[in-house]
């Protein structure tokens, strides 16, 4: 059932990019992030409230913490590496973060093991990825890995790909340890964490954050409702599946991305567009075979 539910979220999580990219033109990408939080934590609350208070322990309050000071520092880091460098030329290095992930889980105190065709998968997808980002480059199959010793973009991006991968381990590390399992309740408390961390923040370097949020109201209470869907089905597959694989389906949005953009803007795809979707189809079909 995880499956098909993290695809689910890949899949609103994708729409969600499309539309992110029309509002990125008039907001800065922190107002985006934590408006749609806001947005997103009422639907949230009404699912986790209607799921009762579980019973909690101090391995909860150690996977919420670690949870949010990982996430903020995936933010920050992907935040300045967007700000000096164009995002489209280091997006190959985020596919780094299921590896980081598969590799962490395998640590106590998940444990997690991954069956041999499903790890095959996560790294045939993940190819899948590379291809596809190959293009945006314009240097070659190599232009990804050269990537990892180029500039502070790059090693910026780094850090985010790898604070990214444990955020998830917290998140589960977190809804592990609610009785019973209540992963909406653990996404409310992240969120209002969030939330709160990046308000100051918010208030020091865009003052006029109110104005940008007002202009664009309608379309950010779009994307705060596809927000609550996409991350109330994301962690529900992370409460219910092995967190590396869960996370190289999130990973397929890319593809979801691309279908959406030829279908609906008629963007013609390239070769490499087309070699990519389909290496990343069989990784995602070894992944449900393998789990």
């Amino acid at each position: 059932m995880w499956f098909y539910v993290a695809l689910g979220s890949s899949v609103i999580g994708a729409i969600s990019i499309i539309l992110n990219k029309r509002i990125l033109r008039s907001v800065s990408p922190l107002v985006l992030t934590w408006c749609t939080l806001v947005l997103a934590t009422p639907i949230i609350a009404i699912f986790a409230i209607k799921e009762g208070m579980p019973n909690l322990n101090s391995w909860f309050a150690i996977g919420i913490l670690g949870s949010v000071f990982f996430y903020v520092i995936h933010k920050v880091a992907q935040f300045r590496a967007m700000k000096i460098a164009d995002l489209s030329a280091i997006y190959p290095l985020i596919a780094l973060s299921p590896i980081f992930t598969l590799i962490i889980a395998y640590l106590p105190p998940l444990s997690e093991r991954s069956g041999f065709i499903a790890i095959v998968g996560v790294f045939v997808t993940l190819f899948g990825t590379y291809i596809l980002n190959v293009s945006n480059a314009k240097e070659g199959l190599l232009r990804p890995i050269k990537l990892l010793f180029e500039n502070k973009a790059s090693a910026l991006m780094i850090v985010s790909a790898l604070a990214d991968s444990v955020v998830v381990i917290f998140d589960k590390l977190a809804i592990n340890n609610t009785i019973p399992q209540n992963t909406n309740f653990v996404l409310l408390i992240q969120n209002v964490l969030t939330v709160l961390i990046f308000l100051p923040v918010l208030k020091l370097r865009n003052k006029n954050f109110k104005t940008e949020i007002y202009s664009n109201k309608k379309l950010f209470i779009i994307l705060g409702v596809l927000s609550a869907i996409s991350t109330i089905l994301a962690f529900s597959a992370i409460g219910g599946g092995n967190v590396a694989l869960v996370t190289t389906i999130f990973r397929s949005q890319l593809l979801f991305v691309l279908l959406f953009s030829f279908f609906f803007f008629k963007d013609k795809p390239k070769l490499e567009t087309i070699i990519g979707s389909m290496v990343m189809i069989l990784g995602v079909v070894l992944i449900k075979i393998g789990s």
